[in-house]
Parts: structure tokens; sequence; C-alpha cells
């Protein structure tokens, strides 16, 4: 519970888990309320913080995995890296493959997702 006249700042994920789970949970009362109460709580509320940050934490490790494979397969073939393979572009921060990668990644999981993308899965 936050302390009185501080923001939660799990709330927005705090909404979003009550509006998506506590709405198909087993535990969940008639009056879309939680029928879990002292001395049991929600292993969700509880733990919230801890949750949210370990799920941050491995979508953060993807994203060290998306730049370390554009690196070896991408990053090695650009002809902006001198003699050295050293990249000055990407040194100074101004190379779009390193700067926009998060909003690429999105861009390529977006479309990908989309059924059209592959014929061959459906």
């Amino acid at each position: 519970m936050p302390l009185a006249g501080l923001e939660d700042p799990y709330r927005a994920y705090r909404e979003a888990i009550r509006r998506r789970v506590c709405a198909v949970c087993l535990d969940g009362t008639d009056d879309a309320g939680c029928g879990l109460v002292s001395p049991q709580r929600c292993p969700l509320d509880e733990l919230l913080p801890r949750l949210v940050d370990a799920i941050r934490d491995v979508e953060l490790r993807h994203h060290v995995a998306f730049a370390a494979a554009v690196e070896a397969r991408v990053c090695a073939h650009c002809t902006l890296r001198d003699a050295f393979g050293l990249c000055r572009p990407r040194r100074d921060g101004r190379c779009a493959v390193a700067v926009y990668l998060p909003l690429v990644v999105e861009a390529v999981l977006e479309v990908d997702a989309r059924p059209e993308a592959w014929p061959d899965r459906a």
C-alpha cells in the first residue's frame, strides 16, 4: 500500500492486471471484487512490484539480445565501419540502426503478428 500522499508507481500495472486477470480469476467474487481476504492476500497484488520488475528485466534482456543479433548479423556488413570494424556514427549516437532499434523491433513484431504476413502459417 503506498504511503499517504504518494502516488503508487505500479498503479497502471495494478489496474491493467485487474482488468485482464481479476476478471477471470477463480478467486473473484460476483461483484468483481477479490475473494481472498486476510491473512491470505492475492500474490499478484502482494508481489506486484517484483513481478513487474522481473517482466521488464526479461523484456530488457530481449532488447539486449536483439542488439547483439543485429551487431553480429547486420552491423558486420555495414559500409560505414572502418578497416578496424569500428562504426563512428554508432559511437557518436548517429547510427539509425542503433538509435531506432527498439522501434524497428516493435514494427517487425507488429507485422509478424499479422496473419497475412505469413500466409503459410494460416
